[in-house]
């Protein structure tokens, strides 16, 4: 079979039309204008990727199309699915493609350049927090209505989403690559991206049953980085060597640093503003990322929170009193505040840092035999030689240590390696911290009432001035051994519950 060009003849449906001019060209197929109909467009799949295996996958995305109605603003269309609207025939009846609503490519953006502050005004795109949360409630809620009919995204990440610039709505492309829900049939997805893919999926394939909580495994990624300054959710800083360096790594170990108990594998970004999110966001983001799947909030849950956030008469997200290009959560500071000035206190920390100067020009002196780690050196005047240290190792600068806003450094001296703690292990510390927690009070309690009784008893035994002497000096001792027992159980031991 020949492939389709520019005025070849085809059936959208019944109606006969030609090709107009050709949009874009993609691995599975060419986008073409429509002469006679400019507000659609058609999809021919080259011949190479077989079309007739797509006919059943675009007849049931016919039949179960999501309730994604084009929005109207000030007489201009927002196109917010480019779903199938009819199949494309050639002009001997063969399925060729299918006709999809032509959406106006120059008036969006790839979601990826609204995530990173100097892309986005690079792009013209704004920065604030508001913008961002109102792209993630619509996200959502697109998310949502797609979900409703059992069709997944599956390769749900920012390169693949789209946002109108004006109205801040989101636009799905090329949705015949979603998984896809057909009369008693399963159209899979062809494929996904390991850096939003679940843990539970980095071990073992993906399976239909597990299609949406990968969607809301992917949904809350990309929301946390529209959130989060564009830091993905599982980087962040080792606590040990051993831990992956790799993203999709680090999702199989669930190195997720930014957990409201935190994580003794990952250390969060030391610009991350997830600290200064409200409770209600980290605790879905802690649902999304934690251990059970099934606990993942779903795109309407979501789209419900979020919506709130995005609506300024909620009074939710305010502006910053020191730039108004900035927004934060009220009570909260401004995160992008916060960002701004540890990046520019680590660049003057930089700045300021002397160089070694360049060296002078000087005659070359015989090469001597030396260390390793030494510098062979011309011989020195006896003077010279009565003061100098020739043996003495030169330790290589360290960088200096970064002040982190959002989280305790961990005890230790710094480059110290943290105890490798993982699995059943990590989980045993935390039971244990629990039980601790438990039963230090009930210590406590049992040890007051011991204490008050024996003095008691002191009180009622005295029966000369030498025994109420020797019970006054036995009281002070009892007294300062109360003391310390309070400071153990009422500082110290809570202090090592939070360390821990």
């Amino acid at each position: 079979m020949s492939s389709l060009t520019t005025g070849s003849p085809i059936l959208i449906g019944s109606r006969a039309t030609r090709l107009g001019p050709l949009i874009k060209s993609g691995g599975a197929g060419s986008v073409y204008l429509l002469g006679d109909d400019p507000r659609s467009v058609a999809k021919i799949y080259h011949a190479r990727v077989d079309p007739p295996s797509y006919t059943d996958r675009i007849e049931a995305m016919l039949q179960l199309r999501p309730k994604l109605p084009d929005q109207y603003e000030d007489g201009k269309r927002y196109v917010q699915i480019a779903w199938p609207d009819a199949t494309v025939r050639d002009a001997q009846g063969r399925f060729v493609g299918f006709a999809m609503p032509a959406l106006d490519v120059d008036a969006t953006s790839e979601l990826e350049q609204i995530l990173q502050e100097r892309q986005a005004r690079a792009a013209g795109l704004p920065v604030g927090l508001g913008h961002k949360v109102t792209l993630a409630a619509n996200l959502a809620s697109v998310l949502a209505a797609l979900h409703a009919q059992h069709h997944y995204v599956v390769d749900l990440k920012p390169v693949n989403l789209r946002f109108y610039r004006a109205s801040l709505y989101i636009a799905l492309l090329d949705c015949d690559g979603f998984s896809i829900q057909g009369r008693g049939r399963r159209f899979h997805a062809p494929q996904y991206t390991p850096d939003y893919l679940a843990p539970e999926y980095q071990v073992r394939p993906l399976d239909e049953a597990g299609e949406e909580t990968q969607d809301r495994f992917a949904l809350a990624v990309v929301i946390f980085q529209l959130l989060n300054f564009g830091i993905h959710p599982y980087s962040g800083r080792p606590a040990y060597d051993r831990v992956p360096t790799d993203v999709p790594g680090r999702i199989r170990e669930r190195c997720y640093a930014y957990s409201q108990r935190g994580n003794p594998m990952m250390a969060p970004n030391p610009v991350s503003g997830h600290a200064l999110m409200p409770r209600e966001l980290r605790d879905l983001f802690d649902r999304a990322f934690g251990e059970d799947p099934s606990q993942r909030p779903s795109s309407s849950q979501w789209s419900e929170c979020l919506r709130a956030y995005a609506q300024p008469s909620r009074g939710l997200i305010v502006i910053c009193a020191n730039n108004r290009e900035h927004q934060h959560y009220p009570g909260q500071p401004c995160a992008a505040c916060v960002r701004h000035d540890l990046l520019n206190a680590t660049a003057r920390t930089a700045a300021t840092r002397p160089r070694p100067g360049p060296h002078a020009h000087a005659p070359r002196p015989q090469p001597q035999a030396r260390s390793w780690w030494r510098t062979a050196r011309p011989a020195a005047p006896a003077q010279a030689a009565t003061t100098a240290a020739p043996r003495l190792r030169v330790a290589r600068p360290q960088p200096p240590m970064q002040w982190n806003p959002y989280y305790a450094p961990p005890a230790g001296p710094p480059g110290a390696p943290a105890p490798s703690r993982s699995g059943w292990r990590a989980r045993l510390a935390g039971r244990l911290r629990a039980l601790a927690a438990l039963v230090a009070p009930l210590a406590f309690g049992y040890g007051a009432s011991h204490v008050q009784r024996f003095y008691e008893s002191l009180r009622t035994a005295t029966r000369t001035p030498l025994d109420g002497w020797m019970n006054l000096i036995l009281l002070t001792f009892l007294g300062a051994g109360f003391v310390a027992l309070c400071y153990v159980f009422v500082i110290a031991i809570p202090r090592r519950l939070v360390r821990a």
